[in-house]
């Protein structure tokens, strides 16, 4: 801080397209706020966070037993996502138990995925581009036209690409998160009775827990 105050050079984000990386050199965290470093100087930020404290990602944030490690800044229309990275500081200096080498993860509709790190990722981006691809291929559907027909398919391409990049990084960050952890395995819950255990999940969430889970 006193580097920034000095105009000396000190770390900060680094990006790549439309996200930020951040670790404790370049943001503060608090459990109700965050501090950014930015290209035009640091910026507060609070956290909007379910009302229920035992949910995630309130149950993690709001624990003190739980450390920040590092985040990353996404925008997607317009808005700003903030993916944290946190352990438990329990777990960090626990050497005696002998699961420490699993790390388990379950899935959900409000959050895709929850590791036993009490890492979590956000499933709003998958779930704000559901909505927006359901109303573009009903909007068409609407058409009943040769040409709308055509347009719909397109559609389905570009959700199928969309999703596929989205979960291949979401697979790709659990697979970093067990390594950082020294896990040796990656264990989720049975899929075989999903649809009864998450049952607002939809087709789509349904498609996408098996996608991930092969990508993983």
């Amino acid at each position: 801080m006193d580097r920034l105050k000095k105009d000396l050079d000190t770390s900060g984000p680094t990006f790549t397209a439309d996200t930020a990386v951040y670790d404790k050199r370049s943001a503060t965290f608090h459990r109700d706020h965050v501090s950014l470093s930015t290209p035009d100087g640091r910026i507060e930020c609070d956290y909007i966070l379910p009302d229920d404290a035992d949910v995630p990602p309130t149950k993690y944030v709001t624990d003190e037993d739980y450390e920040f490690r590092r985040a990353t800044l996404h925008r997607c229309d317009g808005d700003w996502y903030l993916h944290t990275s946190m352990l438990k500081e329990d777990d960090e200096n626990d050497t005696t138990t002998g699961h420490r080498t699993v790390l388990g993860v379950d899935l959900g509709v409000n959050q895709l995925a929850v590791a036993s790190t009490g890492q979590f990722w956000s499933a709003d981006e998958f779930n704000h581009w559901k909505q927006e691809y359901e109303k573009r291929r009903g909007d068409l559907q609407q058409c009943g036209t040769r040409a709308a027909h055509d347009a719909i398919a397109g559609v389905e391409r570009k959700e199928d690409g969309r999703f596929e990049i989205f979960l291949h990084g979401v697979a790709n960050e659990i697979v970093a998160e067990a390594a950082e952890h020294d896990c040796s395995h990656i264990v989720f819950k049975d899929l075989t009775d999903i649809r009864e255990n998450v049952p607002e999940a939809s087709w789509h969430h349904l498609w996408a827990f098996r996608r991930f889970y092969e990508y993983v």
